[in-house]
């Protein structure tokens, strides 16, 4: 598996998605943080084109956040 590399417009987009749903689902920022992280790199695993990653992560953190609750 390669490693991903994020620009830091990436990770600042990455970290004001993370707040932004942990604001939206009340939920610690941390714990979501972890679950970005979690996806992001089962999602960068695969992924040819990374434009979109961003996106796609904040998707399916949120739906893993919703089947917690």
């Amino acid at each position: 598996m390669a490693a991903l590399i994020r620009t830091a417009t990436a990770e600042k987009k990455d970290r004001a998605a993370t707040e932004a749903i942990a604001k939206e689902t009340h939920t610690d920022v941390t714990v979501v943080q972890e679950i970005y992280q979690e996806e992001l790199s089962a999602l960068a695993s695969d992924a040819k084109i990374t434009q979109f990653l961003g996106v796609l992560t904040s998707r399916r953190v949120k739906m893993r956040l919703k089947e917690q609750h």
